[in-house]
């Protein structure tokens, strides 16, 4: 099982665990190590078994998904938090990606989609819906006029790594573009996160749609 991504599933339903399970340990490179049905269960579960990739619902008796998010990166701050919810409105969404998830899809997204974004964030790639990604860029457009320009520690190939993964780009599509290596897409990354003071490639994305590096019409 070492060379599997261990996921931890976390969801009050017991049916969605089930059906998550179910197929997840049907696929030949993941393999479920854990369920929770609070987000107390999932913090003392983290913590026990380290997981590579938490799949968390927002939604729970309790102490709910964000607060277990923001716990979960505190106590292990390898393991990458998918927000897997039915939610897409702003008061679930932002909370959840500056507690730390690296990822936020919909209960209606696709399986193979689900295990894809499984797979991208045990690289530390990000997916975020579209209609989320939507509405990070509407609500956060207008913070730009107060932020002035964080950015003037960036180098130019700095930013442009920047613009690339705000517009979705993965590391593969950023090397390719720029006509570099992925090794030094991901060097690039690591210094600008470390400039701006982020936690993940999600963040940076939505800082930089917050402070206008990418506008709307270039997504």
């Amino acid at each position: 099982m070492e060379d599997k991504i261990s996921l931890l599933l976390v969801d009050d339903h017991s049916v969605v665990r089930l059906g998550l399970k179910a197929y997840f340990n049907s696929l030949a490179d993941i393999h479920v190590i854990g369920e929770a049905a609070s987000g107390e269960e999932a913090v003392r579960l983290a913590q026990e078994l380290h997981p590579h990739i938490v799949l968390m619902d927002l939604i729970m008796p309790g102490m709910d998904g964000v607060e277990a998010t923001r716990a979960i990166k505190k106590v292990c701050p390898a393991t990458q938090v998918i927000v897997l919810t039915s939610y897409h409105e702003d008061e679930h969404i932002f909370p959840a990606i500056r507690a730390g998830a690296l990822s936020y899809v919909l209960k209606d997204i696709d399986p193979d989609e689900l295990a894809a974004a499984v797979r991208r964030a045990h690289t530390g790639e990000a997916i975020i819906n579209p209609q989320v990604a939507a509405r990070m860029v509407k609500e956060l457009r207008g913070g730009e006029s107060e932020l002035g320009n964080p950015f003037q520690e960036l180098t130019e190939r700095e930013l442009d790594v920047l613009r690339l993964l705000a517009a979705g780009k993965n590391n593969l599509e950023i090397a390719s573009e720029l006509v570099i290596s992925e090794k030094t897409v991901k060097t690039h990354l690591t210094n600008l996160l470390s400039k701006l003071h982020l936690e993940n490639r999600t963040q940076a994305a939505v800082y930089a749609w917050q402070t206008g590096v990418v506008r709307r019409d270039q997504l």
